[in-house]
């Protein structure tokens, strides 16, 4: 066997869960545009988004907001409505023509509400437009996506390009215990997943190597405060091994390359690459019982999980449970109930023989889609299908 047991960590992030935003004021926005009464709507629609906090008077003093290292400024001027963040500071030669064409060949896209605006050295995105032209609608999309893109692609322009961060909200540095753990964590993690790649390699089983690539990404996003450059080199990296339309194969490879390099990064780029950041809009979506009962109650993924239990492969399906509560707990925002049961799962079956390990997660899960009356279960069939990526697990 590849591994002798499960493991269990920790989670070190601190993620504030998602508000439920006030569609009543969303509703008396539209019809407040709708009525010719643009900034009366705008504001609205900011209340909206952000319940409980005060909004100012945007044609006198700019809304702002914090979105992990993105900087939102909201104002009116004059009759247009504006929405910045900063980005990054160019560097100089050949480094700034190579990051101006990855801004434009990925960032500035035809159609899109918002796009890069480069003052000088100082690159931004922004938001522009009349106030007669920005509906509850449009507004809403930009303040949901742009931030969060800021957020991403500035540690990938400053990583790949040596570009300045600009104007960045503060991150804070992990205390020196936290620092410890997080990079005993880090490197076990990834040994892990290079063992667990020669056992799919082994197996040439696509359902496992789902499995595994879900598991490489959301262990790390459950456990880690992973907020830099390492954390966009994941996700890139994942488009490739986390992709159920490409080749197995090649699926493989890359991920045994990119787990050899992340094992292999310095304790410093570690460290720069982590912190807790501040988010205004929750990360994370909303977990719902149905995407629960989705994974443990009677469902297929349940069956073929039991199908390589009473088949007498103990490993895969516990290694395919401890997935499916790690993407759940990593992905989503839960009540404390079904956070401390997806957590006391990975908990009890961590350092278990892997039938004993298997006993008890399939037990554990089942129990909690359980717990969930008719109507709870039932739900809404778009959030009992909200995983992410191909497949089981978010894949």
């Amino acid at each position: 066997m590849s591994i002798g047991a499960l493991t269990y960590a920790a989670p070190m992030r601190h993620v504030r869960p998602p508000v439920a935003p006030d569609f009543a004021l969303l509703e008396e926005a539209t019809a407040l545009f709708e009525a010719g009464r643009v900034t009366d709507a705008i504001h609205k629609t900011l209340a909206h988004l952000f319940p409980g906090v005060a909004i100012p008077d945007l044609s006198r003093d700019p809304f702002q907001f914090v979105q992990g290292s993105s900087r939102v400024t909201v104002r009116i001027r004059g009759d247009e409505l504006l929405v910045t963040v900063p980005l990054v500071r160019l560097p100089t030669g050949g480094s700034a023509v190579a990051a101006l064409r990855y801004v434009l060949g990925t960032v500035a896209t035809t159609g899109q509400l918002y796009q890069p605006r480069l003052r000088g050295d100082e690159l931004h995105l922004e938001y522009t437009d009349a106030l007669a032209r920005s509906h509850p609608t449009k507004l809403l999309e930009v303040l949901r996506t742009m931030p969060t893109e800021a957020d991403d692609r500035d540690d990938w322009i400053v990583g790949q390009f040596g570009a300045l961060p600009l104007d960045r909200a503060e991150i804070r540095r992990l205390a020196p215990e936290e620092l410890a753990a997080a990079s005993a964590f880090w490197r076990a993690h990834w040994t892990e997943v290079e063992a667990l790649g020669k056992e799919s390699q082994r197996k040439r089983s696509v359902f496992f190597l789902n499995d595994l690539t879900a598991y490489t990404i959301w262990r790390v996003r459950l456990v880690l405060p992973l907020c830099g450059y390492l954390g966009v080199r994941l996700r890139e990296a994942s488009n490739v091994f986390n992709d159920a339309e490409e080749d197995p194969g090649k699926r493989e490879t890359a991920l045994a390359k990119f787990a050899r390099e992340m094992r292999e990064v310095s304790a410093a780029d570690l460290e720069a690459s982590l912190g807790h950041a501040d988010y205004a809009l929750s990360p994370l979506a909303e977990g719902t019982p149905p995407a629960i009962v989705r994974y443990f109650g009677e469902s297929d993924y349940m069956e073929k999980v039991e199908g390589l239990r009473t088949a007498g492969k103990s490993f895969e399906a516990a290694f395919s449970l401890a997935t499916a509560c790690t993407f759940l707990a990593g992905r989503y925002a839960w009540a404390p109930h079904v956070e401390q049961a997806l957590d006391a799962a990975l908990q009890h079956a961590a350092g278990k023989p892997w039938r004993e390990a298997a006993t008890s997660l399939f037990e554990e899960t089942r129990a909690l889609a359980d717990s969930f009356d008719d109507d709870e279960a039932k739900g809404d069939e778009a959030a009992a299908g909200a995983g992410e990526g191909a497949g089981e697990n978010g894949r």
